[in-house]
């Protein structure tokens, strides 16, 4: 199936998925959205810092952007830290196809070799992929993981991949304080994960889009922004009104909304 390319507005390339009927990034900029939607708020360049070694989690490998500039920013402004990588996805594309998307230089290389194997183990930095139904590899993922990018294609478009259950078993491989990001503001991504034990607040808007969600696992310092307390409570009335939405009741600690 051809995925047609197009052109960002920062200069870096993305494509358009004709089953889902929608581009791969923000058409505001592929590489600028990887580093605004979740380098930033996932808080990747701090906790480098801190520990020297960041697990990330990335939910829909896609084109590969997100990986390629964490690692090219990981690498800018803390080199000598290491990087854990693990990324889900249905149907990765042709190596041909992905190259196009990642530039040139020492990062592409080594994810010409991460795609041709399905994994790579370096001093700074390991990788793999695991390609399939990411609900069936969830199952069997051992972590924890200190950050998630949870980037699917949108709830409207590719519902199984936001229910509760799949909210569920991404906390349960979150480190506690661990933060995921994701571009969806739907009151469903956001429920789901609020049901599944997440604590959500507000995310960055990038380009044209609405507002993100961030979320983690347990409280996070500093605290994660705030939603609307108009959304705030609408979130939480319609909680009580479906607990247990999709048969899946919070673990504990129960799920809540960061709010001031």
């Amino acid at each position: 199936m051809v995925r047609k390319k197009v052109l960002t507005e920062d200069g870096s390339l993305t494509r358009f998925h004709p089953h889902y009927q929608e581009h791969y990034h923000s058409l505001s900029g592929a590489r600028n959205e990887a580093i605004q939607r979740f380098v930033v708020p996932c808080r990747i360049i701090e906790r480098a810092q801190l520990a020297g070694v960041v697990r990330i989690l990335d939910v829909g490998f896609g084109l590969g952007v997100n990986v390629a500039v964490t690692l090219e920013e990981i690498r800018r402004q803390v080199p000598d830290a290491r990087c854990e990588w693990v990324s889900l996805e249905k149907e990765l594309l042709p190596l041909v196809d992905l190259q196009e998307h990642w530039g040139e230089g020492k990062v592409a290389r080594e994810l010409c070799e991460l795609v041709s194997k399905g994994s790579l183990d370096e001093e700074l930095w390991s990788g793999r992929i695991l390609v399939g139904d990411a609900r069936d590899s969830l199952r069997s993922l051992i972590g924890p993981f200190d950050a998630i990018y949870l980037d699917p294609f949108s709830p409207a478009r590719n519902p199984e991949m936001w229910a509760v259950e799949v909210m569920r078993a991404l906390w349960e491989v979150c480190e506690e304080g661990g933060i995921l990001s994701t571009y969806s503001s739907a009151a469903k991504a956001r429920l789901a994960l609020m049901a599944a034990g997440w604590e959500i607040g507000l995310g960055p808007r990038v380009g044209r889009k609405s507002s993100g969600t961030v979320a983690s696992r347990g409280a996070v310092d500093p605290p994660l922004m705030a939603l609307e307390e108009k959304q705030r409570r609408s979130l939480e009335r319609r909680l009580n009104e479906e607990t247990g939405i999709n048969g899946c009741d919070p673990p504990s600690p129960a799920a809540g909304i960061n709010s001031p």
